[in-house]
């Protein structure tokens, strides 16, 4: 799971809105949803706007919340 937090966060720093990024981001909130068992709402129903305008300040204050929550994750769940 921390992967796939690393990997949003390194996405969104280098904030191309290519379609391989945006892929990758989609990729990684939806594994992140299912490693979770937290469904779709942390991870991609409160992105969904800032990704589809591909929002830069809104994308770094949903990373930093989202880094914020994995530090709560247990570390053997799927790091």
């Amino acid at each position: 799971m921390r992967h796939c937090v690393a990997k949003i966060e390194s996405i969104i720093l280098k904030g191309h809105d290519d379609r391989r990024s945006l892929l990758q981001l989609g990729y990684n909130l939806g594994r992140l949803s299912e490693l979770t068992g937290l469904g779709r709402e942390p991870f991609w129903d409160r992105w969904k706007d800032a990704v589809a305008a591909w929002d830069l300040p809104s994308l770094r204050v949903l990373a930093d919340e989202l880094r914020e929550a994995a530090e709560a994750w247990p570390e053997s769940a799927g790091s």
